[in-house]
């Protein structure tokens, strides 16, 4: 299929959404360079952030811990563990176990967590009930197959955050490389009105989805009345991923584990093959945009990023065994699961307006400009 590409960065109409002006230049890098940008504050100097984690170090006193931060095996997750310990915060490394961990994530983790003595903690999921989930969005044929994980994964850290009275999460997120992704590709997990229509459709009762629920009121119910902040390191420094893997394999054996977000199976099977097969979207492209817009990269770099097929690296037919045989269905259900139509967040009811509001009236309370697409 021949997508319309922008002409400022490379997303393209592979997301049902996008927009473009009479230039050609789409919404995404113009909303990104207008009002995203502005959220990354990379203060050579480092007294932005040294202020931050001040807050932090000073919301717990009195604590056993100054954080919380989820760790994953990847570059940016471990590489707030390493900023935080350097500046002296007392963390609490916290993995959400979802049975999907690359060996090398494993490894990486408890290599960085070892060699900065940092404590630890596994949020281990029911996985009959997990895997019944991942089914059901897997049959709901939309993007977000991995929205049981991302919503886990905010459950997992909060648990922690609330059980030992922290008041501060720190997550690897970062607009640098992160500010480009379009709500067609990745629609808000925190909307369970949409999630159990997408279990519904997908043969799936609600109630297997209990261990990994962390919807709006959730979110509002952990930032307004327990006053638990999530804050991201990453966009106070000049964020270079590749320097800082290069940091992490010479001083803490950490392994790269192939792609981006290769720490997972599950989530490499999606985003490299699943999404692109199915919905024809990308992920490369808007990590590409981000970095691009940010100024990282310039514009033939981004595209010949794209010349080769996402999972040209990958053994297809053997992963897809993998894939149906960890989650106990066929190797005939898999493939028909992909090669059915796409759908997208739009084609099931949601709360996407109602959870739009809710999000412009916290912002507005507290100051706050918009960063992300919700």
């Amino acid at each position: 299929m021949n997508y319309q590409i922008c002409v400022r960065c490379v997303m393209d109409s592979s997301d049902p959404e996008i927009q473009f002006d009479d230039e050609g230049i789409c919404n995404h890098c113009t909303d990104y360079l207008q009002n995203r940008i502005h959220g990354v504050k990379p203060d050579l100097s480092g007294q932005e952030l040294a202020k931050l984690m001040d807050r932090v170090r000073s919301a717990g006193k009195g604590r056993k811990y100054d954080c919380v931060v989820g760790v994953s095996g990847g570059v940016d997750s471990s590489s707030v563990v390493r900023l935080a310990v350097s500046h002296g915060l007392r963390v609490l490394a916290v993995h959400m176990d979802n049975g999907w961990n690359s060996p090398i994530a494993v490894q990486n983790i408890k290599q960085l967590v070892d060699r900065l003595d940092v404590d630890y903690a596994s949020y281990v999921l029911p996985w009959d009930d997990f895997r019944r989930s991942q089914i059901a969005f897997l049959r709901g044929s939309v993007p977000e197959a991995e929205t049981p994980t991302d919503i886990t994964i905010q459950r997992a850290v909060h648990h922690y955050a609330l059980k030992e009275g922290v008041k501060h999460v720190l997550a690897g997120g970062n607009i640098s490389s992160e500010g480009i992704l379009p709500a067609s590709w990745h629609y808000n997990s925190r909307d369970m009105r949409y999630n159990y229509a997408v279990m519904k459709a997908g043969g799936c009762h609600r109630k297997h989805f209990k261990a990994s629920r962390f919807g709006v009121l959730d979110e509002a119910y952990m930032k307004v009345v327990r006053s638990i902040k999530t804050v991201y390191p990453l966009n106070f420094i000049k964020y270079d991923k590749d320097a800082e893997r290069s940091i992490l394999e010479r001083d803490y054996g950490w392994q790269y584990y192939g792609s981006k977000h290769g720490e997972s199976r599950f989530t490499k099977f999606i985003q490299n093959y699943y999404l692109f097969v199915k919905h024809g979207i990308d992920y490369r492209r808007a990590t590409a945009s981000s970095e691009l817009c940010f100024g990282k990269i310039d514009r033939t770099q981004a595209l010949a990023r794209l010349e080769q097929l996402p999972y040209h690296d990958m053994d297809i037919a053997a992963e897809l065994d993998y894939v149906a045989k960890k989650l106990q269905i066929s190797r005939e259900e898999l493939d028909e699961i992909v090669a059915a139509p796409a759908k997208w967040y739009f084609d099931y009811p949601n709360n996407r307006k109602l959870l739009g509001l809710v999000y412009s009236t916290y912002r507005l309370i507290h100051g706050k400009k918009k960063r992300s697409n919700f």
